[in-house]
């Protein structure tokens, strides 16, 4: 992959923790998800989670962001692999609001502009039921 393109990937995902942080829908949708992308979760909320974009878009609309509520912002690329020259997969670590979730981003370069197709996450830790 070149640098352009490694750069390219680099920021669609600092704007996906951009997005996450501050509840930015419109950035999350419109720059950062493509618009066929699904997020997928084996239990969270108490069972197995396949949302297209709009339901997710709901799901962050519905609560207040993690900067509006004053919450720590923590996030980082753990690993970028490169699978080919127009599909990366980047895993990340971002707290958002007291849970901490491991999300495993694929991301293609469709029409130039690389999107994530698909997110797999799952929470490790919320830190408002360890302090309970």
């Amino acid at each position: 992959m070149n640098a352009e393109d490694m750069s390219a990937v680099e920021a669609c995902i600092q704007n996906y923790f951009e997005a996450l942080y501050t509840g930015d829908t419109d950035l999350l949708m419109g720059s950062v998800f493509h618009p066929n992308a699904h997020l997928y979760a084996a239990n969270m909320g108490g069972g197995f989670v396949d949302w297209p974009m709009a339901e997710f878009r709901k799901v962050i609309e519905s609560r207040p962001s993690p900067k509006a509520s004053g919450a720590e912002r923590r996030e980082r690329i753990v690993s970028m692999d490169e699978a080919g020259p127009d599909t990366v997969m980047v895993k990340v670590e971002v707290l958002v609001g007291t849970r901490d979730f491991v999300d495993y981003l694929s991301v293609l370069k469709l029409d130039g502009e690389w999107r994530i197709i698909s997110k797999t996450c799952v929470m490790i830790k919320d830190h408002a039921e360890a302090a309970a």
